[in-house]
């Protein structure tokens, strides 16, 4: 036996030495085979999740009618989930600056939508694998990967919104109407997914586009005499009412909520989990319920985070959780909990992260009683994925709000967690200053940047979006003019701003 290994092992230096003195001759040979194989395992991986796919939606097919799956949170022994030690490190500051993250940055000038979408009202990004999709309250714009627009997706109609673009700000009336795309947007390849509301007659579908295959016709407008007709691009591919009609109190928008479009992004929605299955927000005792494409409940988390035998009139507004994707998968946190949960059909939430908050963490019992101090009590606002780290937004000493930032009352921290190490750092910042420079630019003297919800579905890209009067402005500024980053592409992006006119939109790519 130990002679066949030895055998074994010199054939493999013969082989690796030979490779190694044809090494030349050999690179565009070895390239085009290391192509094929990673197309080879792009199809293996696909044809794996079609057959799992299937072979999950024959074993529901098979259910009995009512069943449901008990929840299931446990931890995997094989990938426990990573601590991320807040409690532990709130002295623990380190400068950072961009070039610690990323290495390149690319600047893309998007071609202006038609006048159906508020000129003043930013996009929400989404990388697909040759196209850009554009999205905000007012609809979708599918581009180029040049920002060239090829087709608008679908525009919205909407009454009783306002959009404060000084704030940045949603406003809603709670009896205004909806008819086209909601805020939930994914991709699988170049096939966008959409969620599409019409609140005169209570449709709820999630829609697919095949962007490589665009229908000839464009998306009609709405038609009163036909207030059932689709108004974007697209096929049904979920009935979210499977057949049924809603009663007439679920038709209307009830949202009177007041939010940033990046805490609408970041919220709880309806969201696809494969062909079989899907997920939704619930309230009161369960957070979240997972369904079969038939409208089944699979299964429902209960929240543990309830308030009891509160009286008070008054609430407030502190934790609202987040949601977000990664490389198709989905994650949540739920308001007041310290857990970062993986969704995963029929009935399972998965915990990837915990953040440790120790003494400082804040119930929601606390939380929402206006008369209670948060004196000592952190926050999670922001958790993002980039390459490998994860940057986290926190609140301390209180909740954010216009009058709290005006006092100077809350404190707003930034912290960078190494997904491999384990270790989790604060940025060096003052954190009463609201709009702090967070990482510093310099790799061309661009805007200083904070990873976001407009991150990329994959986390290899920070999608920043800006307007030419913002870029103009920056130029100007002593960050710009004082900047260590390269002359050279200090120039290029100056150029770039006087080139471009005040009310121009930029997506910036940094990888």
């Amino acid at each position: 036996m130990k002679i066949q290994n030895l055998i074994f092992l010199i054939v493999v230096f013969i082989l690796a030495s030979g490779c190694k003195r044809n090494k030349l001759k050999t690179d565009e040979k070895s390239l085009a085979q290391t192509i094929r194989t990673e197309e080879e395992q792009l199809a293996y991986e696909q044809q794996l999740k079609e057959e799992h796919e299937k072979q999950l939606a024959d074993s529901l097919a098979k259910l009995p009618k009512g069943f449901r799956f008990k929840e299931d949170r446990s931890v995997d022994p094989r990938i426990p989930p990573k601590i991320i030690d807040i409690a532990g490190n709130l002295h623990n500051f380190k400068s950072f600056k961009l070039s610690d993250f990323a290495s390149e940055i690319e600047y893309v000038r998007i071609e202006q939508p038609d006048s159906s979408f508020h000129p003043q009202m930013k996009f929400h990004y989404l990388m697909l694998d040759n196209y850009i999709v554009a999205s905000n309250l007012y609809g979708i714009v599918l581009y180029s990967k040049q920002g060239e627009l090829i087709s608008n997706v679908i525009s919205n109609k909407i009454t009783g919104v306002h959009y404060n673009p000084e704030k940045s700000v949603v406003t809603s009336s709670g009896t205004g109407t909806h008819i086209g795309s909601g805020s939930s947007l994914w991709h699988e390849g170049n096939k966008l997914y959409y969620t599409y509301v019409n609140s005169y007659t209570g449709q709820r579908y999630i829609m697919g586009l095949d962007c490589n295959n665009l229908p000839v016709t464009t998306p009609s407008g709405f038609n009163p005499e036909k207030s059932g007709s689709i108004i974007g691009l697209g096929k049904v591919e979920l009935d979210l009412n499977h057949g049924r009609i809603p009663p007439m109190g679920s038709k209307k928008n009830t949202s009177t909520d007041l939010l940033d479009f990046r805490s609408m992004v970041n919220s709880m929605r309806t969201f696809a989990l494969n062909k079989n299955t899907y997920f939704y927000p619930l309230r009161g005792k369960n957070m979240l319920a997972i369904f079969n494409s038939r409208g089944d409940t699979l299964a429902t988390f209960t929240k543990y985070e309830q308030v009891k035998n509160y009286t008070k009139t008054l609430t407030r507004g502190v934790d609202r959780g987040f949601h977000y994707q990664k490389n198709g998968k989905h994650y949540l946190r739920t308001d007041y909990n310290d857990t970062v949960f993986q969704i995963l059909p029929p009935n399972r939430l998965l915990p990837v992260y915990v953040f440790n908050l120790g003494k400082h963490k804040i119930d929601k019992q606390q939380g929402i009683d206006p008369g209670v101090s948060l004196e000592g009590k952190i926050i999670p606002n922001g958790f993002a994925e980039f390459n490998n780290h994860i940057f986290i937004e926190f609140l301390k000493d209180n909740y954010d709000c216009s009058n709290n930032r005006k006092n100077k009352l809350v404190k707003q921290y930034y912290g960078v967690f190494n997904i491999f190490t384990y270790k989790f750092e604060l940025v060096q910042a003052d954190s009463l200053d609201y709009s702090a420079n967070i990482l510093e630019n310099d790799i061309d003297g661009g805007f200083p940047v904070w990873p976001t919800t407009y991150n990329s579905d994959n986390g290899n890209e920070m999608l920043i979006p800006l307007f030419g009067w913002e870029l103009k402005q920056h130029i100007k500024s002593n960050n710009f003019i004082n900047s260590n980053a390269p002359e050279g592409k200090k120039a290029v992006l100056k150029k770039l701003s006087e080139a471009v006119a005040d009310n121009d939109r930029i997506l910036v790519v940094i990888k």
